[in-house]
C-alpha cells in the first residue's frame, strides 16, 4: 500500500511539473502572438500609408501633366500671339 501511495505522489509531482512547464510555454506563446499582432498592425498601417502616398502622388502627376499640356499649348501658340509685334 505504501508503494502505491508513493507512486501516486510521484505521478502527482510529475503532472504538476508538466502543468507548470505548459503554463510557462503558454505565456511565451501568448507573448509571441501579441508581438506578431503588433507587427501585423504596423505593417497594415504602413501599407495604408503607402497606398495613400501612391494615390496622392498619382493626383499630383495628373495635375502636373495637365499643367505641362497647357504650357505646351501656350508655347506652340506663342508664334501666333506675337507676330504683330515683329512687323
Amino acid at each position: 500500500m505504501h508503494d502505491k501511495v508513493h507512486e501516486l505522489e510521484k505521478l502527482i509531482n510529475s503532472s504538476v511539473s508538466l502543468i507548470k512547464k505548459l503554463e510557462q510555454e503558454n505565456e511565451l506563446l501568448e507573448k509571441q502572438v501579441n508581438s506578431l499582432i503588433k507587427e501585423r498592425d504596423k505593417t497594415n498601417k504602413g501599407a495604408i500609408k503607402t497606398r495613400e502616398f501612391k494615390d496622392w502622388s498619382q493626383k499630383v502627376k495628373k495635375k502636373l501633366s495637365k499643367i505641362c499640356i497647357k504650357i505646351e499649348k501656350a508655347s506652340s501658340r506663342q508664334d501666333e500671339l506675337f507676330t504683330d509685334y515683329d512687323e
